[in-house]
């Protein structure tokens, strides 16, 4: 089963067991927040008022599940990142560090009289 299958189902499963709890929470918002909440006696106040909770968690879930989903997308994208440049400092470093050999064998050859090619590694031994 391919990732993004699991994933939906993963997605499901969770907001099955989280959406009455959700849609609950949301509708004593809604209560709250309009001043009809006046205990168990608002129970019908809280009837007309779930359909318009639960479209308002599944809002909310949707957002947050995306917004994670996000996240870790972009730490990801990091986490790449860092990896490109530690490689081009590595290549970097290995260039500047050959270079440095290469201007050293040259002055050795200058000042010994051995010709270059003979003090620098084939290409075969080079990698």
């Amino acid at each position: 089963m391919d990732e993004s299958r699991e994933r939906e189902r993963r997605w499901l499963r969770r907001h099955a067991l989280f959406a009455p709890f959700g849609v609950f929470a949301a509708t004593l918002l809604l209560l709250v927040r309009s001043g009809q909440w006046s205990g168990w006696e608002s129970l019908e106040s809280a009837a007309k008022l779930v359909d318009l909770a639960a479209v308002m968690y599944g809002m909310v879930a949707v957002l947050a599940e995306r917004g994670v989903d996000l996240v870790f997308w972009a730490l990801e994208q990091r986490k790449k990142r860092i990896e490109e440049r530690k490689a081009q400092g590595r290549a970097q470093g290995r260039a500047e560090e050959r270079a440095k050999i290469k201007a050293h064998l040259a002055r050795v050859s200058r000042e010994e009289g051995i010709p270059l090619e003979k003090l620098l590694p084939g290409e075969e031994d080079a990698n």
